[in-house]
């Protein structure tokens, strides 16, 4: 009889559940990703970029938004390799959680004393740098972890600061005046994610189970077989459409409300900033309401694909009425229904991509990967967006596209077929 070798607990499959400390703990840390994620990128950059160029102000917040998120392409999944072949007795993951947080409180600080266009877009490559190398060490933590019984529960409560964290972002930076003061608000957050690292367990990973570590195997990873991984590649095709579809009907909202709703004009006394908040806080209430039931009910059904599948139906629907009636009432009707299908897709994609993982020794490259697919879309939205909004017909055309990718990368789902 041949013994099969016990997996190091580093690569073991979960089967114990976590406790609500750990759960808290994990959701603090995501706070402090999200909000100095989310909310200088929604609120500051854009004002800051169009205090230094008014009138180029949709070219140049392309410009800096594809900075930012083409340090991504390289970065998340090389940070992901190397956090997987970590070593020594602070583990894998905590090492990486710790080092982006240092260097995302830097970066913003530095990013809030910017006058040029140049300036901001160089902080946003940096900032963005170190959300993937954050994102290297606390994205694996739960197929690490958390059994698969409980991860969309898990990933529902950490998704609340996901969905919320923009508006209470949104809400503390009215404490403060001032870019410089601003920014430094938001480089507080990131102490929430070493709190965590620090808390966790992170069982280290003995040198000799280390894979070694070369720019052949690392340029490989790029390519996951649809052959043999085909679950993994339909799971990140939908991710990456769906990314497209929120991105084209979220990311120029300030322009939308400037420059077709007149929003100034239709509420004397009030700012655009102001018009922005309400819509956001509209939507995040919506998701909220929406993404811990959604990931409790995937655990006790056993099914994601469908409610990721709805989820994405319903982000599509959102899109329909800005098309059609681009009013202030249409807008928060948009919000709420856009926040809804969020609030559902959000959790249980996650949850679902954590099961189709290929090899548990590359869990951190590849949940860089599953998390590029949600992020490297924002690269092609500003010249797809910039192309649609001068020369295809608008805002009416921008949402229409919005639409329809959403409704495209929620059929893709069904593609998955490993998981209900």
């Amino acid at each position: 009889m041949t013994l099969v070798p016990e997996r190091p607990e580093a690569l073991a499959e979960p089967t114990r559940k976590v406790g609500p400390g750990w759960v808290v703990l994990y959701v603090l840390a995501n706070v402090g990703m999200f909000i100095p994620m989310q909310v200088p990128t929604t609120f500051l950059m854009p004002e800051q970029i169009a205090q230094i160029d008014p009138a180029g102000k949709v070219g140049s917040y392309a410009w800096v938004s594809m900075m930012g998120a083409i340090s991504g392409i390289v970065i998340a999944p090389l940070a992901g390799a190397l956090c997987d072949r970590t070593t020594g007795r602070f583990g894998r993951r905590r090492p990486w959680m710790i080092a982006g947080s240092l260097l995302c409180t830097v970066a913003l600080v530095c990013t809030g004393l910017q006058t040029t266009v140049a300036g901001v877009a160089l902080g946003s490559l940096v900032l963005s740098a170190s959300f993937m190398i954050i994102g290297a060490g606390i994205g694996p933590v739960v197929p690490d972890q958390v059994p698969v019984t409980q991860r969309g529960v898990v990933l529902g409560w950490a998704a609340v600061p996901q969905a919320g964290g923009m508006i209470a972002g949104g809400l503390l930076l009215g404490l403060v005046t001032g870019f410089s003061a601003q920014y430094a608000l938001m480089a507080a957050f990131p102490l929430l994610i070493v709190l965590f690292a620090v808390g966790m367990k992170d069982p280290p990973l003995a040198g000799g189970l280390r894979e070694p570590f070369s720019m052949r195997a690392f340029l490989d990873g790029y390519r996951i077989s649809p052959r043999e991984h085909p679950d993994f590649v339909w799971a990140m095709s939908s991710r990456f459409i769906m990314g497209l579809g929120y991105g084209l009907g979220t990311l120029y909202m300030p322009y939308f409300l400037d420059d077709v709703l007149h929003y100034e004009q239709l509420f004397p006394g009030r700012s655009t900033e102001d018009g922005l908040l309400i819509v956001i806080g509209v939507n995040c209430l919506a998701t909220v309401s929406t993404v811990v039931l959604s990931g409790w009910l995937s655990d006790r059904l056993g099914k994601r694909r469908m409610l990721v599948f709805l989820g994405g139906v319903t982000m599509a629907a959102a899109a329909i009425p800005l098309a059609l009636s681009p009013t202030w009432p249409m807008t928060l009707v948009a919000a709420v229904i856009l926040g809804v299908g969020y609030g559902v897709y959000l959790a249980v994609d996650t949850a679902l991509v954590t099961q189709v993982l290929p090899a548990s020794a590359d869990r951190g490259k590849d949940m860089a990967l599953a998390n590029l697919m949600g992020s490297l879309p924002y690269v092609l939205v500003p010249p797809i967006a910039s192309v649609v909004l001068v020369d295809l017909g608008g805002y009416h055309s921008l949402f229409l596209c919005s639409a329809a990718m959403s409704a495209l990368g929620a059929v893709l789902v069904w593609k998955v077929r490993s998981v209900r």
